[in-house]
């Protein structure tokens, strides 16, 4: 999925447009994770970073790491084995 929107230039004049997209990502990634939106894997992929750099920044943004049940892990498990089946 592709999203595009247009941002002031004047916010980020000292960052390039790649750099800008970096944090984005990082921070929706951080919010869909917060929410519980995504699994700590997901949003560590969308971060475009490995889940320990991920955890890392959780911590570092003080976000309290989201412990999931055995329910929700079965249904992670369930969901990533649909999507990669062929």
């Amino acid at each position: 999925m592709q999203i595009s929107f247009s941002l002031p230039e004047s916010q980020f004049i000292a960052e390039s447009p790649e750099a800008v997209t970096k944090k984005i990502r990082l921070y929706a990634a951080l919010g869909l994770y917060q929410s519980g939106e995504l699994s700590i894997g997901a949003a560590s992929e969308l971060a475009g970073m490995d889940r320990y750099e991920f955890l890392e920044f959780c911590r570092h943004e003080g976000v309290t790491l989201q412990t999931q049940t055995p329910d929700k892990l079965e249904a992670e498990f369930k969901n990533s084995k649909t999507a990669t089946s062929y």
